[in-house]
């Protein structure tokens, strides 16, 4: 029997009930939410939140409500009893019950003895409900309840659910996770839950996180957003064991305002106390930034008291085609970044610099100019060796960019930079460069003559130096100049043919690409010239196309040479991805270069050519990638260094990597140089369907030392609802000096998760890492 009533049928919402929930705390409970490895089975978990069932007829309208059941009495407008299968519809809301009495007159339905109700986000079963649709309140015994929205679920039971009006609900004695139907392998017990959706946020009191049976966490009351928009509260707490001891991290965040927040991270260490950090990050139209700080008011484990470290950096529009910007970084002794690292010790020299960048259009071309300011903290190493660089107090730059047709450009770069301060060497024998001025003044004129199967590009630039050096020790003030031209042309040409895999059905393109570099620069004697910003490049493939050999604006090699070099590659030709790239090349020398960094430089032996470099890369199957580079000494006839990796990764969650590194003479440490020999291996392997492994072993066979080791294994549950990785590590952190650490990491599906973020730490470490927690099986 089918009836519709109207005005105002049944309405009874429960919109989403919070899908999202950072927050974590519970007790243990005996009470199941689901029967076995539901993921698995054939069926739907029993005693589990039905289907509801519709009428199948066409929609009765707005605000009008069906009712449908076995049978239907009473009277139109005061009161309605129906019974058996009984479906009331109406709107987004269906309900099923045994029975169900709808007093039309004041709004109010009441169902039994077992209803199913589902308002298209959601549904909620129990025994009874009660709901008053002219007020939007109403109480139901919602034995079990699941929502879904935006790809979040929620679902649990509860022995009451209040609804205090529209968009407001209250669940009593709850227990709830964002699993997937049936698995209650962690839930969230709470003594109640507030849900307002106007205001969004929910209220939890007397919450504890049960994890397995085990309670992990408790708190007497947390609060959350429900759309999943930053909130106040606690975050999740890291843990870590090592050689600092047991450590315990626990952040509070603050979310001050839409466009600024806020965390303190109150961090205990075992072996050192307490050290007290924070964050601060803000953003506006026009300028955005973060502070960052932390303080050990008393390290037990060090010498250094009162320690500290702070990084601030700051951006900002200040005009139209005007911006400026801080990075500033400080800590207060040289160990501090050693002693509290993580793997990562970074530069050795804390940048702390602060600009002005003008861009405007100008004479037809654009105009970019920089004043900026420049001065490192330098840390010195265990041995109490530093490399601090010069500051520049200031450096004034602008460029002069200019297209002229379709072939010629005009760019001019002008330079004032005031030099001071480079010391270099060991605590009591440090040695002070000379403090010094920089004028430089570099015009150039290139030409781009190309089509689709060639090209050659012209370029004369004219480079001016003028230096003003101060007085130091026993050398007078001086002054100097210099002035470089220079002329390259650099050309090229591209042949191809395809290559037809009719077993395939495929198709490639390889080309065929000689290359000829030419450069003249004439000798200019410069030994000395100071050394403010230049250091020797790599001898590299890249580096055989580039007319100075050495970086900065100090030093010009003198230059009467020829690179030739051949590179080819392979194409897929219906989508244009590359298979296979091959390169090598080499110099040839019509004149020896004198010019030297400084008089402890070597010099140069002449030659009628350099030596070879050549590189290869290539993606030998859809799941097998492989590159390699090689720099040979034709004089020694010997390897100056190479290097070759693999990886295969036939699917997220299987990767192994190999690389191995080769270099003759490399900078070890400090200032000592020898023979570099690694090996880099990194693997990330399922042993079973839900258990991964993860290693990582980073070897120094000169040094017969192990750089980083890591070993560890994950779990992910069989219903993707959580995951787990315990990981140990040891690694240097100076010189055959040595840390060890234990991580852990538990991570629930839509939850904050717990522990240090070893899964980012194995991204980083392990080349084709994938989190397991999103490998779908």
């Amino acid at each position: 029997m089918s009836y519709l009533f109207s005005p105002k049928p049944l309405v009874l919402a429960l919109t989403t009930v919070f899908y999202t929930l950072p927050g974590l705390v519970l007790a243990a409970s005996p009470l199941s939410m689901g029967e076995g490895n539901v993921c698995t089975a054939p069926h739907r978990p029993k005693n589990f939140v039905k289907p509801v069932k519709s009428s199948g007829e066409t929609n009765p309208g707005n605000d009008v409500t069906r009712v449908v059941a076995d049978d239907v009495n009473g009277q139109s407008q005061v009161q309605v009893h129906a019974k058996g299968n009984v479906i009331i519809e109406r709107n987004d809301v269906t309900l099923n019950s045994d029975w169900a009495d709808y007093d039309q007159q004041n709004q109010i339905v009441k169902a039994g003895d077992h209803f199913t109700l589902d308002n298209g986000q959601g549904r909620v079963t129990g025994e009874h409900v009660t709901y008053d649709m002219a007020k939007n309140t109403g109480i139901g015994d919602a034995g079990r309840f699941e929502m879904e929205k935006d790809n979040r679920r929620l679902q649990g039971v509860g022995d009451e659910i209040q609804m205090g009006g529209k968009n407001r609900y209250r669940l009593q004695s709850a227990k709830f996770n964002t699993c997937n139907p049936g698995d209650d392998s962690w839930y969230i017990r709470s003594g109640s839950i507030d849900l307002d959706y106007d205001k969004n946020v929910g209220v939890a009191r007397n919450a504890t996180l049960v994890f397995g049976g085990v309670p992990l966490l408790y708190t007497p009351w947390i609060d959350f957003p429900l759309n999943g928009s930053r909130k106040s509260g606690f975050l999740a707490p890291t843990l870590k064991g090592g050689s600092d001891g047991f450590e315990l991290t626990a952040p509070y965040y603050l979310n001050l305002a839409p466009n600024y927040d806020a965390t303190i991270r109150p961090h205990f260490i075992s072996s050192r106390g307490i050290q007290l950090g924070g964050d601060f990050r803000y953003l506006q139209p026009n300028y955005q930034g973060q502070l960052s700080a932390d303080w050990v008011p008393n390290d037990q484990k060090s010498s250094h008291k009162n320690r500290a470290e702070i990084d601030f950096t700051h951006s900002q529009r200040l005009a139209k085609g005007l911006t400026g910007g801080i990075d500033y970084h400080q800590v207060s002794d040289d160990d501090y970044r050693r002693d509290f690292w993580n793997g990562d010790n970074g530069s050795s020299n804390l940048n702390r610099q602060a600009w002005l960048n003008y861009q405007r259009d100008l004479w037809g071309g654009t105009f970019d100019g920089s004043l900026m300011v420049q001065k490192y903290q330098t840390l010195a190493s265990t041995s109490g060796y530093k490399d601090q660089p010069y500051s520049r107090l200031p450096r004034l730059s602008a460029t002069w960019n200019r297209y002229f047709g379709n072939h010629y450009t005009v760019n001019i770069y002008a330079e004032a930079t005031r030099f001071e301060g480079r010391e270099i060497g060991h605590k009591n024998s440090m040695y002070k460069y000379p403090n010094g001025t920089r004028l430089v003044l570099l015009p150039a004129f290139t030409a781009d003559y190309s089509n689709n199967w060639g090209y050659i590009r012209p370029k004369l630039s004219f480079h001016a130096t003028h230096y003003d050096i101060n007085r130091q020790d026993n050398q007078d003030s001086r002054s100097m100049n210099r002035a470089v031209p220079l002329l390259s042309v650099d050309s090229g040409m591209t042949f191809e043919r395809l290559w037809k895999n009719n077993q395939l059905h495929k198709g490639y393109i390889q080309t065929l690409e000689p290359r000829l570099f030419y450069t003249y620069i004439p000798r200019r004697n410069q030994n000395d010239m100071p050394l403010f910003d230049t250091a020797e490049n790599s001898f590299t493939y890249d580096q055989l196309f580039h007319e100075n050999r050495y970086s900065g604006q100090d030093r010009i090699n003198a230059a009467n040479f020829m690179t030739t070099a051949l590179q080819s590659r392979i194409y897929d030709s219906s989508n244009g991805i590359e298979r296979f790239a091959a390169g090598i090349g080499q110099r040839f020398y019509f004149r020896d270069d004198n010019v030297k960094l400084n008089d402890n430089t070597p010099k140069n032996k002449e030659r009628k050519r350099s030596d070879m470099v050549a590189f290869g890369r290539a993606a030998l199957s859809k799941h097998i990638t492989a590159e390699t580079n090689w720099h040979y000494n034709q004089d020694l006839k010997t390897s100056e260094s190479y290097n070759f990796g693999i990886r295969y990764t036939p699917n997220p969650g299987k990767t192994v990597s190999v690389r191995y590194k080769y270099g003759r003479y490399e900078n070890l440490y400090d200032d000592v140089y020898g023979k570099m020999r690694t090996i880099d291996v990194g693997v990330q392997w399922p042993i079973t369907r839900n258990y991964y492994l993860v290693a990582r072993q980073d070897y120094d066979f000169n040094s017969s030392t192990s750089l980083n080791q890591t070993v560890g294994i994950e779990y992910q549950s069989p219903c993707h609802c959580w995951s787990a990785g315990l990981v140990g590590s040891r690694y240097t952190n100076d010189y055959k000096k040595h840390k060890t650490a234990v991580l852990f990491q538990l991570q629930l599906r839509d939850l904050a998760g717990m522990g240090n973020g070893t899964l980012n730490q194995l991204s980083s470490q392990i080349p084709g890492y994938s989190n397991t927690y999103e490998v779908k099986h």
